[in-house]
């Protein structure tokens, strides 16, 4: 409520009282509201013109009309408090429902960036896992590599120390035994290099499988944020 629609009002009010009282204050058969309206001859006439009644009655004329154009600018007024009364109103509405929004898009971005670091972690979690697997199957294929060698050298050893003291009787014989021990030692060699390939094929398979398991869940990430 403004000022002047406060003023307007007491205005109208101390409007209303005078025009009560100077209603109340009219005599005759026409007393009260039809003073308001009276005909021409009790209006008009010399002798009421000059006299209370007729003085009332100009009071009470005017008193009306201020009161009509009172009542009609309290009412432009209330409407006009009215009409900016609503466009506070939705402009408040329409503030907090921005923050609303606001306050939601920055829990869903931390959720977003959350999962993303939850992602990240596991994806490198999995990685290093798959690293230190490849790791420990190519150390055990590499001892078990050596120790086949080891034992081959100990059997050719051995053959050779058994060649060596029936040299003179069996000397082509033993010669054949080591030819044979040397291809045996040559294929175990070449089965232990196709091993070692194998491997390293299967540890870089593991890890371009990581690699890629990781750019999934990065692009997912991605698109769960633009989303």
């Amino acid at each position: 409520m403004t000022a002047l629609s406060i003023i307007v009002d007491i205005v109208l009010i101390l409007i209303s009282i005078v025009l009560i009282v100077v209603v109340l204050m009219q005599q005759g058969q026409r007393q009260g509201l039809g003073a308001i309206g009276g005909g021409a001859e009790t209006f008009f006439g010399k002798n009421k013109a000059r006299s209370m009644d007729g003085k009332l009655q100009r009071i009470t004329r005017i008193a009306v009309v201020v009161f009509v154009v009172l009542a009609i600018v309290a009412t432009i007024i209330t409407s006009h408090n009215l009409s900016n009364a609503k466009k506070v109103a939705a402009q408040e509405i329409a503030e907090e429902a921005a923050a609303e929004v606001t306050e939601g898009a920055e829990e869903a971005a931390a959720e977003v960036e959350e999962t993303a670091e939850e992602t990240a972690a596991e994806v490198e979690e999995t990685a290093e896992e798959a690293a230190a697997e490849v790791e420990e199957t190519a150390e055990e294929a590499a001892a078990e590599v050596k120790e086949t060698a080891e034992e081959a050298t100990a059997e050719v050893e051995e053959a050779a120390e058994e060649t060596k003291e029936a040299a003179a009787a069996v000397e082509e014989k033993a010669e054949e035994t080591v030819a044979e021990t040397e291809a045996k030692v040559e294929e175990k060699a070449e089965e232990a290099t196709e091993t070692e390939a194998k491997v390293e094929e299967k540890a870089e398979e593991a890890v371009e499988e990581t690699k890629a398991e990781a750019g999934e869940a990065v692009e997912e990430t991605k698109e769960a944020t633009e989303g």
